[in-house]
């Protein structure tokens, strides 16, 4: 077992990798805007279908489809945030109001999306798929490769983004303390448009880029959307770095489990994990009890 050990790791950071962009993007509209966007996983695989058709039906190449992919997703947090969001948010609404409508965009998406490209598996076409790396014993396609790469890549300019610049000072006081931000000026509509904007856009690039490893159908959003919650919820409700640790922490676990136990176990491992940590540490390993997020 030992001389596949560097294979596993390989392919559990890139399976963290995706439940990281996923998750990030979950814990962002949570820690800023306070809302538990239950149609996050729809907006994966929204992504997913945006970046099939700019492919297979426009003819762009792959690279190129992901920015565009980003682009289209972004546009839909917006008109999410604005359309949905925002006015019911104006009314002060209880917490489970937005739990109800998020839902309900989930279904709209999953069943809009099955009506219009039918239920059929598809698969992104990417020549990075059929390019292999070989170091050692350990093999990775190039389309793997560029997963955890992007996944470094907006990580990083996440954290420069939310760290020093204005607008990401804006976005960690407005999670610090709404009302208080508010009074010093803050544009807290700007800063909760943006980060649905942010959260739909790591979604959609994420499912770009899935869709391309695997499958592209309408229920792919679930399955991720479960796991990203998992990793949410053990990582810190709001909390970016937990989402980071979590994410990778997870991918690792479920990878390495997934070599000495049957598939259909797996998914045991997540939950098994998330119950433990909130057992030992209700707020996950990285919240905190006044509730500061972000």
């Amino acid at each position: 077992m030992i001389e596949f050990i560097p294979q596993l790791i390989i392919n559990g950071l890139v399976l963290g990798s995706i439940y990281v962009l996923v998750a990030l993007g979950l814990t962002m509209v949570f820690g800023i805007v306070d809302v538990v966007n239950f149609a996050h996983g729809e907006f994966y695989m929204l992504g997913a279908f945006v970046a099939f058709w700019v492919v297979d039906s426009m003819g762009v190449a792959y690279l190129p489809a992901i920015l565009i992919t980003a682009v289209v997703t972004a546009g839909f947090g917006l008109f999410t945030e604005k359309i949905i969001i925002h006015p019911l948010r104006s009314r002060n609404p209880h917490p489970i109001n937005y739990v109800l409508v998020t839902v309900g965009l989930s279904t709209f998406l999953l069943y809009g999306v099955n009506a219009l490209f039918g239920p059929d598996l598809r698969q992104i076409p990417s020549p990075y798929m059929k390019q292999i790396i070989n170091i050692g014993n350990v093999y990775i396609t190039t389309q793997r490769l560029l997963v955890f790469l992007v996944t470094v890549v907006i990580v990083g300019f996440l954290a420069y983004f939310v760290k020093y610049t204005s607008l990401g000072n804006q976005m960690r006081a407005t999670a610090q303390n709404f009302q208080a931000a508010r009074i010093v000026g803050v544009h807290t509509d700007r800063v909760f448009t943006l980060t649905f904007m942010i959260g739909a856009t790591l979604a959609g690039i994420a499912g770009a880029m899935v869709g391309a490893m695997f499958v592209t159908e309408p229920t792919m959003g679930i399955h991720v959307i479960v796991k990203a919650f998992i990793v949410v919820i053990a990582g810190g409700m709001g909390s970016i770095a937990g989402s980071i640790v979590a994410g990778l922490g997870l991918g690792l676990v479920e990878t390495l489990a997934g070599f000495l136990m049957p598939a259909e176990f797996l998914d045991i491992i997540g939950f098994s994990i998330m119950i433990i940590v909130l057992l030992t540490k209700p707020t996950g390993i990285f919240g905190t009890k006044g509730g500061s997020r972000a």
